[in-house]
């Protein structure tokens, strides 16, 4: 039991023993779309059964699915505005990363193979 604690202080005092993983990566937006239209979906399906909620003391239930697709629908722009801020800041890297090739290319006078170039011209014998 002794070990468990001092493990614990060790994380707690900010000395991990490990890394932090890298944060999971998914259909974001498609998933928080589909968890807002569950929560509206069950509001929906248990409005007219309000009575019986209500005579049981149970309307938190409505109310929940109801605080779930409100707030799911704050997510869905949050997530949305998240993924164009993510989008925007891998194509400024790669237009950074670009740039920082062709200047290279500019300095050293000799151009290289790309996708875009084809491959480099070859000296003719003229």
């Amino acid at each position: 039991m002794a070990a468990f604690f001092s493990g614990l202080s060790e994380v707690v005092k900010g000395n991990p023993r490990h890394e932090a993983p890298e944060p999971l990566e998914g259909p974001v937006v498609a998933t928080i779309v589909g968890g807002t239209i569950l929560w509206f979906a069950l509001f929906l399906v248990q409005l007219p059964f309000y009575g019986w909620f209500d005579d049981r003391g149970h309307t938190w239930w409505l109310w929940t699915c109801l605080a779930g697709g409100g707030l799911g629908f704050i997510g869905i722009w949050y997530v949305r505005r998240r993924d164009t801020a993510i989008k925007r800041a891998q194509a400024e890297q790669a237009a950074r990363t670009s740039e920082t090739v062709d200047a290279a290319e500019a300095a050293s006078g000799t151009p290289e193979a790309g996708p875009l170039r084809g491959p480099a011209p070859t000296p003719s014998a003229d």
